[in-house]
């Protein structure tokens, strides 16, 4: 910034902007600027200023309102934090294989908004057409393929991502209905900073915030399809019936090899093809 240069002024967020030439640089702190403001009703009234409230030089005043008009209208096109499909977008990105492609913006200021690292990259993941980002006006992808969009891209994602990755996202829903259930019998602890105590909430508390989230699951659900879901259950279900099995028959080449006969135990082990101390290793499925 320079004594002579016009910039854009605005004195607090949302105000009217105004256009102002620097006249003076202030030396003190925090550092003030001494403008005049150069519209005909001021009068070539002058003040000094914050430098916060000088945004940008005048000749990027359009550009830079233009934006500002963009972000309030993705903001205002996001659904509140609390509504099941915010929450259930929240679920699928959170569980889909993303973290180097995309992600959602959280903040009072982006909430809702997806940001994309490179546009190209993710519509191969997804499976889609540039398009399927591109289609929305309030889209902007950046010199660099990095976009920029609204809520409605952010949803349409989160939707495909459910089929996408029905296992990986099912997966997590479970864990999560698990958690809740049993914070529903025993309520859950946080610990408190350093040597400070934490905090306990009550079961009811807890059953109380599992039935606000408890919609969401059940829209992640919907997104997966109800094939989708089946297939991961019976999944689940075979999985548990193999280890199961797998332990059983690690206890009876244990018996074998106690009564000396290792051939035997060695046969049965190879005719299971796994071998049976990989199950000492496995959990029981969430």
């Amino acid at each position: 910034m320079d004594v002579g240069e016009f910039w854009a002024h605005r004195a607090r967020a949302h105000g009217p902007v105004a256009r102002v030439e620097v006249l003076r640089l202030g030396t003190k702190r925090p550092p003030r600027i001494k403008i005049r403001f150069a519209a005909d009703e001021e009068e070539g009234r002058e003040a000094w200023v914050p430098r916060s409230q000088l945004h940008v030089p005048w000749d990027q005043a359009d550009r830079w309102l233009a934006e500002e008009r963009r972000w309030k209208e993705l903001r205002a096109a996001t659904p509140p934090g609390d509504a099941p499909e915010r929450r259930a977008a929240n679920i699928v990105f959170e569980s889909c294989p993303w973290d180097e492609l995309a992600s959602v913006g959280y903040s009072r200021h982006d909430d809702g908004v997806l940001y994309v690292e490179d546009v190209n990259a993710f519509a191969e993941a997804l499976g889609e057409s540039t398009g399927f980002f591109t289609g929305d006006a309030l889209t902007v992808v950046r010199d660099d393929r990095s976009a920029e969009a609204p809520w409605a891209v952010t949803l349409a994602c989160a939707r495909k991502g459910a089929t996408l990755h029905t296992d990986r996202v099912m997966a997590d829903v479970e864990r999560e209905e698990q958690r809740a259930q049993r914070e529903a019998i025993y309520g859950s602890y946080t610990p408190g900073p350093g040597k400070r105590e934490g905090h306990h909430f009550s079961p009811e508390v807890c059953a109380q915030v599992d039935r606000e989230y408890k919609p969401a699951r059940d829209l992640v659900r919907q997104w997966c399809g109800a094939p989708a879901v089946e297939a991961y259950a019976e999944l689940r279900v075979l999985r548990a019936e193999v280890i199961r099995l797998g332990r059983i028959v690690e206890q009876a080449v244990g018996i074998l090899r106690q009564a000396g006969r290792d051939k035997d135990a060695a046969k049965i082990e190879a005719q299971f093809e796994i071998p049976v101390v990989a199950f000492r290793r496995m959990a029981p499925p969430s």
